[in-house]
């Protein structure tokens, strides 16, 4: 789906009569998707590298709301403000909002977000203020600016120069400067218009995509007044639509000259683009539907959990029963038959212990009693303690599996863990399942290589066993420390691993793990040798020895191999 500057102003005109609405809660909906909930309508807003966009919509009623740091940020700051200006960055693929309101001292606070619609750039920036950023979904640094809290915000540079303002015949005369074709002329020259929309343009207006040089005076001087109108029709809100065997097309152009075209709203008209793609509605579906049964097995875990603590509270001071029948056949000798209490002297205190007794027993009978009640009484914690630790590791094995499907990046991953799935009891076995199921193909895992050095990193936990039962015993494994995430493999290779090697594939495992989005992360390493897996554990779950941690920043910028 094209999603360029131009496309940007149509939606810009169209949810510029949000402003003034107020802000009434905020939700995550996907690992980069998020939406708005306006007073009156509502605002989606993807930043997929491989689909971002935004439009006016509705939230779908079972969609998920993830609670990361980015989206508890912005709830915490910006719920209850209210929208009061809506921005496009000349005609570049960057949005502002702005958020006015009063936080919880009643202090008046104004908040901005910058929404960089820029393919593996994609960001949502918090600025403060003063203009300083304080929160960011992805922090980077890179050669050319910094996305980092406490610092200034400065837009990606661009060389091409914004249609906004330019007479038409400044625009000709830049595109004259160029020797490219027109269409690669008017996008090398000028911001927000990508490679199809560049295209369109020329078909449109019927002109030959040859150097502007080549195109008589005339022609390309009605060329130039035409790209100086689409800069100015800023209140345009409207898209035009194509059905055709690839799907639906959308451009901010009319696409008469390949067949007939019809105009809707541009919302409308970035929906039906999606829907007919399809493919990422298709894995957020999927993700959510095993995502909503992982968390119901967790809330039932968690239930039997808090439980059987209770059932263990009880328990506490069952060690007094063996005390009272020790004392009680200490001094049998003197007790007096089928008595309700008795006072003894306790060797451990050095004090009296006041014992009840049941009346209907001789003391013998009742120190028997005491034994029992403590035998009962141990075993039972015993089982307990058991049960609790198979829950926890239970838990903690759900919480590893719903991560590692969140990292999944298509069906075929999503489909992966079916046989996972199956046997946690999350979903149940087809029936037309037989042993003679196809097996599906595996897509194996995420491979990067860096100075000479091959990383690999699990897709799901049955592949984060496979790559590390298969690593020689000198290999590097990573892992987060303490939360879930993918298990990661340095291949050593004969090579003598440095602290950059180290820092890489630390990088790695921060990324691919539940901390990701989070500022500081640690991870431990050490040799696969020391990684062990216990017996009947469930896929993915290891314990490891001598460990090292190094603590690593998942979000800056680095350089991936394939």
């Amino acid at each position: 789906m094209v999603f360029d500057g131009l496309t940007l102003q149509r939606v810009t005109a169209e949810i510029s009569d949000s402003k003034g609405m107020q802000l009434r809660q905020l939700y995550q909906i996907g690992r980069t998707e998020f939406f708005f909930k306006l007073s009156k309508t509502g605002i989606e807003v993807s930043i997929n590298p491989s689909s971002p966009y935004i439009a006016k919509g509705e939230r779908q009623q079972n969609s998920p709301s993830l609670e990361t740091p980015f989206s508890l940020f912005m709830r915490r700051h910006l719920n209850g403000f209210f929208l009061i200006d809506v921005e496009q960055k000349g005609m570049d693929r960057i949005l502002r909002l702005d958020f006015e309101g009063r936080d919880a001292f009643g202090e008046k606070k104004h908040y901005s977000l910058l929404i960089e619609f820029i393919g593996p750039g994609s960001n949502i920036v918090v600025l403060d203020e003063q203009g300083m950023i304080a929160q960011a979904f992805r922090e980077m640094v890179t050669s050319k600016r910094t996305i980092a809290r406490g610092l200034k915000y400065y837009s990606p540079d661009t060389p091409c120069k914004s249609l906004r303002g330019l007479s038409r015949e400044e625009i000709q005369s830049y595109l004259l400067e160029s020797t490219d074709i027109l269409s690669s002329a008017i996008r090398k020259s000028f911001t927000g218009f990508s490679r199809a929309t560049a295209e369109n343009i020329v078909g449109y207006l019927q002109l030959e995509d040859i150097p502007p040089a080549m195109i008589e005076e005339e022609r390309l001087a009605e060329a130039a007044e035409f790209l100086r109108n689409l800069s100015s029709k800023s209140s345009d809100d409207g898209l035009f639509i194509l059905e055709g065997e690839g799907g639906t097309e959308i451009s901010p152009i009319p696409l008469d000259h390949k067949n007939h075209s019809e105009r809707v709203r541009a919302s409308e008209a970035i929906k039906l683009a999606l829907e007919s793609a399809g493919i990422e509605t298709e894995i957020d579906r999927r993700k959510t539907s095993i995502i909503r049964k992982i968390d119901k097995s967790s809330k039932r875990l968690f239930k039997l959990v808090e439980k059987l603590e209770k059932e263990l509270a009880e328990l506490e001071n069952y060690e007094a029963y063996r005390r009272y029948g020790e004392l009680l056949v200490a001094n049998l000798y003197r007790l007096k038959e089928r008595q309700e209490k008795v006072e003894l002297e306790d060797w451990e205190t050095g004090g009296l212990t006041t014992i009840s007794l049941d009346k209907r027993l001789t003391p013998s009978e009742n120190a028997q009693l005491f034994f029992k009640y403590f035998s009962k009484s141990h075993r039972k914690e015993l089982h307990v303690k058991k049960r609790l630790r198979v829950l926890r590791e239970e838990s903690e094995y759900l919480e590893q599996l719903k991560e590692m499907l969140l990292q999944a990046e298509s069906i075929g991953e999503i489909l992966e863990f079916s046989y996972e799935l199956e046997a946690a009891g999350i979903v149940r076995k087809p029936k037309y399942a037989r042993n003679g199921r196809k097996k599906l193909k595996r897509s194996g895992p995420r491979i990067f290589e860096r100075d000479g050095f091959k990383y690999l990193v699990g897709r799901n936990n049955v592949e984060n066993d496979e790559i590390t039962r298969n690593a020689s015993k000198n290999d590097i494994w990573f892992h987060a420390r303490g939360i879930p995430g993918a298990h990661v493999i340095l291949k050593r290779a004969g090579m003598e691993i440095n602290t950059d090697a180290i820092y890489f594939g630390s990088l790695l495992a921060a990324k691919y793990s539940r901390g990701r989005q989070s500022g500081k992360v640690d991870v431990v390493y050490t040799e696969v040798q020391n990684v062990k897996k216990p017996k009947g554990a469930k896929p993915g779950m290891v314990l490891y020895r001598s460990p090292e941690t190094i603590t690593v920043d998942p979000a800056k910028e680095m350089e991936e191999g394939n």
